[in-house]
């Protein structure tokens, strides 16, 4: 179900006069937000409801049993009758597939098993016991709907020179699976570290998990910030709604005039490489970053609008990336709650900084070739992300990320635009890889855009008609970043605003909608 969609707007219209009636009840309401979000999710494919179930079942308890808490068969009943539950009533909606039922009745027996084991080790080995059961169970799932085939591809030679033949999978990549795995997984590890308390409500824990807004894309949100709001009733002002709703509208603003108007650009060139002139090629590129950016963060706004409008508060998961004026402080702006998951459950695991600059860089290009895997299976993915390290190291090597630290805090701005112009073409010579379906065609796009021919202010009209309104309120927000903040405007300004937002999306909007870029990550 996309939010720019009209069953998305049906969806609403029934789910909200409900939501409203619930929200003074904590249970009520997590109970209404599970139906919803297993609505929302299985309206794509009712099947994969059986992943997400699986996933909140089993981490409900390893969070707990991680915590050193103790696991009751009481606890392990709950979860093994909700995922039971779900399984039974996905398979009855998707009318196919029944054999998923005796898999979830043999892996639940196997789980009893385990934690029978689990129980009988010395109290002090239970939480890592319960640990790994959480990082084998996700990264297991994640590993075969994703990987599978790309690693079984990528070894047919070997398996070719042994003498065995190559059979692939059909298999369908599960919406949002990379997202809710990592915020599973972040929950379970915070509560092994001590730094969450996971407590023992079921309904709670699957509706924070399976929380529709934020489910299918993100943000990545930590159990730290976001759990104690499904434990506890939360108010809902009208500024609250208010200003939800015009975050909404920003982010489908952005989505459907820049970003859906900008894919033909974009897929012209990249779908078919070949003939194109040089402004050609450097349009595409252009509008490739603007695209992803729009769409993605479009897509984070939306998701944080409808969330405030129930009262919940979700992260902020970009904050002006283009205007960073060095590759280390595009990563802190851009995807934040990705970027963040992989410092403090990669990069600083394997040593951060902390043992010497070889170990650092080492660590540095390891978390970005991670990052690139997260993004797909495919090499061009795992080169975009490589790069990306490449980029980090060498800025971090030569000094250059502690001289423009030294510019920002002397006011230098001649050595901010040197360092914001290298970022940006570092940055969008990487989305070429990023956007290309292989390696024949980013390196057919990265020489054509080197090419003198072709280079017209017309080739980039459409491209800026549509890209300059929302350069200029970018702009804006980026001067103001830090500064103490003014008065809001008047009511009838805000108002106006959102008028403007609703017109702008009715006249401007692609006529041919295009499904979210990161619905397939």
């Amino acid at each position: 179900m996309l939010f720019n969609s009209a069953v998305f707007m049906v969806f609403v219209t029934i789910f909200a006069p409900l939501y409203l009636a619930v929200k003074g009840s904590v249970r009520r309401r997590n109970l209404l937000l599970i139906l919803a979000s297993y609505i929302f999710y299985g309206w794509w494919d009712w099947r994969f409801l059986v992943l997400v179930a699986v996933s909140t079942s089993v981490d409900y308890l390893a969070a707990m049993g991680a915590a050193g808490k103790p696991v009751s068969w009481r606890d392990v009943a709950k979860s093994a009758a909700f995922l039971g539950l779900v399984a039974v009533v996905s398979t009855l909606l998707a009318r196919r597939d029944p054999w998923i039922l005796v898999v979830v009745v043999g892996g639940i027996a196997v789980y009893g098993g385990l934690i029978a084991l689990i129980g009988r080790l010395d109290p002090a080995q239970r939480p890592r016991a319960w640990l790994a059961m959480s990082l084998v169970t996700n990264l297991g799932i994640l590993g075969f709907f994703k990987y599978f085939n790309f690693f079984l591809e990528s070894s047919e030679p070997l398996l070719r020179m042994a003498g065995f033949g190559l059979t692939t999978l059909h298999i369908i990549l599960p919406v949002g699976l990379s997202f809710y795995t990592f915020q599973a997984i972040s929950r379970t590890v915070d509560s092994y570290r001590g730094s969450y308390d996971p407590q023992p409500s079921l309904t709670n824990y699957a509706a924070f998990h399976a929380f529709f807004p934020q489910l299918v894309a993100g943000p990545i949100e930590r159990a730290g910030h976001l759990m104690p709001q499904f434990e506890k009733v939360l108010p809902i002002s009208s500024a609250m709604l208010e200003s939800g709703l015009r975050l909404f509208l920003y982010g489908l603003a952005k989505k459907m005039i820049v970003a859906d108007n900008l894919a033909p650009m974009v897929e012209r060139v990249f779908g078919h490489p070949g003939g194109h002139t040089a402004g050609d090629y450097a349009a595409a590129i252009l509008a490739f970053t603007l695209q992803i950016y729009c769409d993605f963060s479009g897509y984070s706004d939306m998701a944080r609008g409808i969330a405030r409008c129930m009262g919940f508060d979700l992260m902020i998961n970009f904050a002006r990336p283009y205007f960073s004026t060095s590759p280390s402080e595009f990563w802190r702006r851009w995807h934040i709650s990705l970027s963040s998951w992989l410092r403090d459950y990669v990069y600083i695991p394997l040593g951060g900084n902390r043992k010497g600059s070889i170990r650092t860089y080492a660590n540095l290009m390891a978390t970005m070739l991670i990052g690139g895997l997260w993004h797909g299976a495919s090499w061009t993915f795992v080169t975009w992300g490589g790069v990306h390290g490449a980029i980090l190291v060498v800025f971090r090597a030569l000094g250059i990320d502690r001289l423009l630290a030294l510019g920002r805090g002397r006011g230098r701005p001649f050595a901010l635009a040197c360092g914001w112009a290298l970022t940006m073409a570092a940055v969008m010579l990487a989305w070429v890889l990023f956007r290309a379906p292989d390696f024949q065609t980013a390196l057919l796009v990265t020489r054509g855009v080197a090419g003198t021919q072709g280079w017209s202010w017309q080739t980039f009209a459409p491209l800026a008609a549509y890209a300059a309104p929302l350069m200029v309120i970018e702009a804006v927000q980026h001067y103001q970043e830090g500064r103490p903040a003014g008065r809001p405007p008047p009511p009838f300004v805000r108002f106006n605003a959102s008028l403007f937002l609703v017109g702008a999306i009715m006249c401007f909007a692609a006529y041919t909608p295009q499904q979210f870029i990161y619905f397939d990550f």
